[in-house]
């Protein structure tokens, strides 16, 4: 082997592995990947490897389900479009218009955050299921919540959203106070493919959900 070949291999092992941040796991109807600093769309398949500053686009009819490397899942319905942001520890959902549903399979350590990011207000949890929605038109958001808490902050206030209640959020306004939601449990069949939600359904707290 050449002298060149030997550094050519040598700084190939040393480069570091990159490993998916999340996979695209299941797909129903017309969904495509934007992967970070490419310009055009691609069709997904199913299956793909997603890295931090990927976006996926959910179009009319689709459903995708994604999960994360820690094992959460976020599931969104058609019309969606939604960017996978920030680090490890360090989560952020970015949709800039759509409906998802977001379950936390464990409880966050010290240290990390997981973050959902709309026009209009941002949603951090520690471990939790719950919906949101941000309206494409107005640009306003909503959220109702299935398990634990989750806190809504817009234009520096901050409501807690328990199970079983909603919070809407208006374009550049504070968030309005949290109300018995109208969303309920059953809605999240919307999200599901072939029969399954990845397992979120589990983390609802039902005896805090009203019938």
């Amino acid at each position: 082997m050449t002298r060149l070949s030997w550094a050519l291999l040598a700084a190939l092992l040393a480069a570091p592995a990159f490993a998916q941040d999340a996979t695209l796991t299941r797909i129903s109807g017309p969904v495509f990947i934007l992967p970070e600093g490419r310009v055009g769309y691609l069709e997904a398949k199913g299956g793909e490897e997603l890295l931090f500053g990927d976006a996926i686009r959910v179009r009319k009819g689709g459903t995708a389900h994604v999960t994360m490397k820690d094992g959460g899942a976020v599931l969104l319905r058609e019309e969606t479009l939604m960017t996978l942001l920030g680090t490890t520890r360090r989560k952020i959902l970015a949709v800039k218009f759509g409906e998802f549903l977001v379950g936390l399979k464990r409880r966050l350590k010290a240290g990390e955050s997981f973050k959902v990011r709309t026009p209009a207000a941002v949603a951090a949890v520690r471990g939790t299921l719950f919906w949101g929605k941000s309206d494409r038109a107005d640009q306003s958001s909503a959220y109702a919540g299935f398990g634990h808490a989750v806190a809504v902050r817009a234009q520096g206030k901050t409501v807690v959203v328990d199970p079983g209640m909603t919070v809407t959020v208006a374009f550049g306004a504070a968030p309005a106070d949290p109300i018995e939601s109208a969303v309920g449990l059953d809605y999240t069949k919307n999200f599901m493919i072939g029969g399954s939600l990845q397992g979120v359904e589990a983390l609802a707290e039902t005896d805090k959900l009203k019938p």
